[in-house]
């Protein structure tokens, strides 16, 4: 059996990428009073070891003098969970935490979600919660509830003349001018076409996989382009008998 290629880039943690919640946080401490390591943790949590050890460099007061290392951090929450098991570190996370990378607490999760259903006007959940709009906007797009600004500020609006419409604004300048590069494999030469939309392109694929035979492959590759340049998004789907 030849050796693993080391060029070969290691696969990702399922849940790599994806925005700490206050329950991962939970579980990080449960496992740190446990005695788990940093990597154990990380295993547990679906996440990276190097996230796992961000996370629990933001746990730490920065007034409290020891080693910057992810043992000492370790071993100085251990003994603190330990000592006062009431450890207010939900405070500690968010005082070293830029507004966008804030935690969100259940409450606050609960408002965001029912504010996002309603339809609430962004200028008034910032009011109800207390958070910025680039921290809303961040953390609906991090839970999936929408697929950009854009979506955002369509559906809940936004301050007039603040950065976030202007952010919208200059998302929808980009998306008027980009081209969609559809790309799908199959045995052979690629098919590949060139769309103004990214609904124009599902579309593409969908009447050129409908024609295939069911012995070629259909997996895709969907990129947005701008002025020749990669725009820094892409689509894939797996390879699909449908």
């Amino acid at each position: 059996m030849s050796e693993k290629d080391p060029s070969t880039p290691a696969a990702r943690p399922l849940r790599h990428g994806e925005i700490w919640t206050e329950t991962d946080y939970e579980q990080l401490l449960h496992g740190v009073a446990n005695g788990l390591s940093a990597q154990q943790i990380a295993t547990e949590l679906l996440r990276t070891q190097g996230a796992v050890n961000a996370q629990l460099a933001r746990l730490v007061p920065d007034d409290v003098k020891i080693k910057h290392t992810t043992q000492a951090r370790v071993e100085w929450l251990r003994q603190r969970l330990t000592e006062s098991p009431e450890y207010d570190w939900q405070a500690v996370l968010n005082s070293r935490a830029d507004d966008a990378y804030r935690l969100w607490r259940g409450r606050e999760e609960d408002l965001l979600q029912a504010g996002w259903n309603q339809c609430t006007a962004l200028p008034e959940l910032v009011r109800r919660l207390q958070i910025s709009e680039p921290a809303i906007v961040r953390h609906l797009i991090g839970l999936g509830l929408a697929a950009d600004i854009c979506e955002v500020v369509d559906r809940l609006g936004a301050t007039p003349g603040g950065s976030v419409e202007a952010r919208a604004r200059h998302l929808r300048a980009e998306l008027a001018e980009a081209i969609y590069v559809l790309v799908i494999a199959r045995p052979g030469r690629p098919i590949t076409s060139l769309h103004h939309s990214r609904e124009d392109a599902e579309k593409a694929f969908r009447h050129i996989a409908a024609n295939l035979t069911n012995s070629e492959s259909r997996p895709w590759v969907l990129r947005r382009s701008l002025d020749g340049r990669d725009a820094g998004q892409s689509w894939t789907t797996p390879a699909s008998s449908s």
